[in-house]
């Protein structure tokens, strides 16, 4: 972490220390808000660019909208205040602090990127916001013992399981991690190397930071000299996409093994024929015989005519339990519906059942795999 992430995030802790002894009197100023408007308004903070171009997280966001308000929740409609946040930590810090103070905003849904969100998230929680996290699979967000604060995506822990276990099956022995310079990076890599003990994979090189044609050069020669076999990535997009790229330069065939920050909607379409053979573990098939799944389905492709993928999914089940916990609770109190959610009995959604344990971290979600094959995804059992 370098020394201006660490003064930015001291700096959204002693917010959330200034702000701390307000909190309930804010909670309770909203409660009495949304109980009178005729409107619930939730936050949606989210780069908008790279939402836009890379997934489909705010089509799955307007499909739930319109499926809610066509019945209404407590005879209210719901309104959405989307921002975007860039991507860029101040700017978020500056749009939290906003919905934190719109006591008309019952929750968030958000933001995009762990290190943006995990210290963000202390606004929200400190202004007694209920917040949705589906894109952020760190479990540092979920060990800080919010209240407030629910992860509605499968940790990294879990992840890195399927992927190692993956690499086992493949008779991977020695392998590579490349990660990028961010929480989510350095923590999957973490949960990569200690998956890769336990399944007697060795680790001959970690690295980061590769940029220039030399530099991929220079590692890979490295790699190739100590027999590497695989590499995995702890990697998003497009970052991600530029290890890919050049590394199927020097080795078209080499083994390369990726979590579901490389799960986007584009994503063979960005890389051609160098998508080729990569495998990628995920929380979602389109194979799934799950009857949710395959109703949401044909509703996406009615609504958008494409097929949808997880990150349309996240976007879609995040507003619809808000909605859910709000009708089940008949209360716009954040704690009311804070308790609910880690309280709740298992609830049938797309991808299966979902529950929360008491850290507020998703329980009830399958890890699948799939690998490029012939230019498409192929689902491997």
């Amino acid at each position: 972490m370098n020394q201006i992430t660490k003064v930015m995030i001291l700096c959204v802790l002693s917010l959330g220390i200034i702000s701390g002894c307000a909190s309930n009197d804010v909670a309770l100023q909203r409660e009495k808000n949304a109980a009178k408007a005729d409107i619930i308004i939730i936050g949606v903070p989210v780069p908008l660019e790279f939402a836009k171009e890379n997934t489909n997280f705010l089509k799955g966001i307007d499909l739930a909208l319109e499926d809610i308000n066509a019945e209404g929740v407590n005879g209210k409609e719901i309104k959405l205040e989307i921002a975007d946040d860039k991507g860029n930590f101040k700017t978020a810090v500056d749009i939290a602090q906003k919905f934190s103070k719109n006591t008309q905003m019952v929750a968030v849904i958000g933001h995009w990127y762990s290190d943006i969100c995990i210290p963000v998230s202390n606004i929200y929680e400190e202004a007694g916001m209920l917040t949705i996290v589906p894109t952020v699979s760190n479990p540092d967000l979920t060990e800080k013992g919010y209240k407030y604060v629910f992860q509605s995506i499968t940790s990294d822990k879990k992840i890195a399981q399927e992927m190692c276990a993956y690499a086992k099956s493949k008779g991977y022995q020695k392998v590579v991690i490349c990660y990028e310079e961010s929480s989510y990076g350095k923590n999957l890599a973490a949960a990569i190397e200690e998956e890769a003990i336990n399944n007697e994979i060795k680790i001959i090189d970690r690295t980061s930071g590769l940029l220039t044609d030399e530099q991929y050069k220079k590692a890979y020669d490295k790699w190739k000299s100590l027999e590497f076999d695989a590499i995995l990535m702890a990697l998003n997009m497009p970052e991600g996409g530029n290890y890919i790229k050049a590394l199927k330069t020097m080795n078209k065939d080499a083994g390369i093994i990726s979590a579901d920050g490389m799960d986007v909607s584009n994503f063979i379409e960005v890389l051609g024929a160098d998508a080729e053979g990569v495998f990628i573990a995920t929380t979602y098939s389109p194979y799934s015989n799950k009857p949710e799944l395959e109703q949401f389905t044909k509703k996406y492709q009615r609504k958008y005519n494409e097929q949808p993928d997880i990150w349309a999914i996240q976007g879609y089940e995040s507003l619809q339990l808000i909605a859910h916990a709000i009708k089940a609770t008949n209360s716009y109190s954040p704690a009311a519906l804070a308790n609910y959610l880690r309280e709740m009995e298992p609830l049938q959604s797309i991808l299966g059942d979902v529950s929360f344990n008491e850290y507020g971290e998703i329980d009830g979600r399958d890890i699948y795999k799939k690998a490029v094959v012939d230019g498409q995804f192929n689902y491997i059992d």
